[in-house]
């Protein structure tokens, strides 16, 4: 189910991966990103748009230390953008989703 406070997770999260590729969220909350590398490589989150959010938040220290000024969540769509391409770039030929893990995201 879709809410205001979801729906603007999603915009900014959509944005904050724009360096990555091209994100967009389904209806039902699924996040595909179309890999902006290639242009050709879709990959679809296990994990629903929710549980994401829930899921990346960083500790104050790095969010302070890395991006004071920004907020908490924008800080935390910073670090994971990097995840999300750091998968990417080690994803095998086969790999169509990602998934979160402890301390980052795996393809497969």
């Amino acid at each position: 189910m879709s809410t205001p406070d979801l729906d603007t997770f999603a915009t900014d999260l959509t944005a904050g991966l724009a360096d990555v590729g091209s994100a967009q969220v389904s209806d039902e909350g699924a996040l595909s990103i179309t890999a902006r590398n290639d242009g050709t490589r879709s990959f679809t989150f296990r994990e629903p748009l929710d549980e994401i959010r829930r899921r990346i938040t960083i500790d104050d220290a790095a969010w302070h230390s890395m991006w004071p000024g920004w907020t908490l969540e924008k800080a935390s769509i910073a670090m994971f953008s990097v995840h999300v391409q750091e998968a990417i770039d080690t994803a095998p030929d086969s790999a169509t989703t990602l998934t979160l893990v402890e301390g980052g995201v795996v393809a497969g």
